[in-house]
């Protein structure tokens, strides 16, 4: 008897519209909300470390303490989908960061970071990077976008601006534009500030300030399911092994799918939109992706190998997938991060339009299920700063 495969394979991601072309629906109406700290830091608390935070005429001081891990200083609040601004100075022998969308899970800060770099030993520079804390690292740095690393202002105050929508995550330093990339696996969480940790030797309190933190909250997304195996009658392909077919014209709004699949070993499942494709096989535990063709930079490449077929545990996996008019990308989030592999790639592609139909092939008594990433509340009522 075959034992199934249950897939988990989330968020499947097909952009059709760019953050800002969406978040200006909502420029006209909303106001920035002052989001920094009180004196008292109500609303906030201290978490991860022993590092020390202070709010004095509007701005904060995280201060060092010798021998400490990374410390944050984090909103009660959640926030999903939002344009957050915010200005750092900061000690050029201290790294720092701000959470997004972040998790504290066992005195462990999880999620998005956007990085603060002004290491003038390293001479790196990545500040506003986008580096996953307490997971994968990397996301999106800044190596190949040299104008993002000349505009940093070195023992001055720096402006950083962050948007987020669906998956999407993009960034500007000092006005000029820094990371872009997509982050499925976490839509919402907390805010912090964070105080890297230092050596037991660095006994010298060492400082990072923030100053004019606003937001602007455009709400958040929900899953709504679209399209269901069992429910939705199949065609079947032309010639060969037939195969149960559907076909889906998505609606224009949606950004992002989430896929649920239940395969035995000798099934199979695939997707197709356009020159965008996705396969996998059960048997093996085989998978393939092809990107369109592509006429720019990779973002980043691949995060380690796919694994191989006995270390892969499919069940407990998940997939993102995403495109939009700015590029493509996938991510494999596999158990115990073994097989862990993430590619972005950007590209100029028309954006896919409305009428433009999603193929997706199953073989027969596959069970597997749809859903649409929606948005889920309308913005939050407009506040004065």
């Amino acid at each position: 008897m075959i034992s199934p495969v249950l897939l988990l394979l989330s968020t499947i991601g097909l952009i059709f519209t760019e953050p800002d072309s969406a978040l200006s629906l909502d420029k006209d109406t909303l106001q920035w909300q002052d989001l920094t700290p009180p004196e008292d830091l109500k609303g906030w608390k201290v978490c991860c470390g022993p590092a020390s935070y202070e709010v004095r005429d509007g701005v904060v001081t995280g201060t060092t303490v010798p021998g400490s891990p990374n410390t944050f200083l984090i909103t009660e609040k959640k926030y999903g989908d939002f344009e957050l601004e915010y200005e750092f100075k900061v000690d050029s022998r201290l790294n720092a960061g701000v959470q997004i969308r972040s998790e504290v899970i066992n005195q462990r800060m999880r999620g998005c970071q956007i990085e603060i770099d002004m290491d003038e030993n390293r001479q790196r520079f990545w500040s506003a990077g986008i580096y996953e804390e307490g997971d994968r690292g990397w996301l999106c740095d800044l190596s190949k976008n040299p104008e993002a690393i000349a505009a940093h202002n070195i023992d001055e105050w720096n402006h950083v601006r962050v948007v987020t929508r669906g998956a999407m995550i993009e960034t500007y330093l000092n006005g000029v534009a820094a990371a872009k990339t997509w982050c499925g696996q976490r839509l919402k969480g907390v805010i912090g500030l964070q105080v890297h940790g230092v050596g037991a030797d660095q006994t010298e309190p060492l400082k990072i300030q923030w100053r004019r933190l606003k937001i602007r909250d455009h709400g958040e997304h929900q899953w709504i399911t679209i399209l269901d195996s069992s429910q939705t009658p199949p065609q079947f392909t032309d010639g060969g092994t037939s195969l149960p077919l559907w076909k889906f014209t998505p609606d224009p709004a949606t950004e992002s799918l989430k896929l649920r699949l239940d395969l035995n070993e000798k099934q199979s499942w695939s997707f197709r939109q356009g020159d965008l494709s996705y396969q996998f096989n059960a048997a093996g535990n085989s998978f393939s992706f092809s990107f369109p063709p592509l006429t720019r930079e990779q973002d980043s490449g691949p995060m380690g190998g796919l694994g191989s077929s006995q270390a892969r545990l499919w069940s407990q996996s998940h997939i993102f997938l995403h495109r939009n008019s700015w590029g493509v990308g996938y991510e494999i989030l596999a158990p115990g991060r073994s097989g862990n592999s993430r590619e972005v790639s950007r590209f100029g592609l028309p954006r896919p339009g409305s009428g433009e139909e999603w193929t997706i092939t199953a073989s027969p008594g596959a069970q597997w299920q749809v859903q649409a990433l929606m948005r889920k509340t309308a913005p939050n009522s407009p506040q004065k700063p």
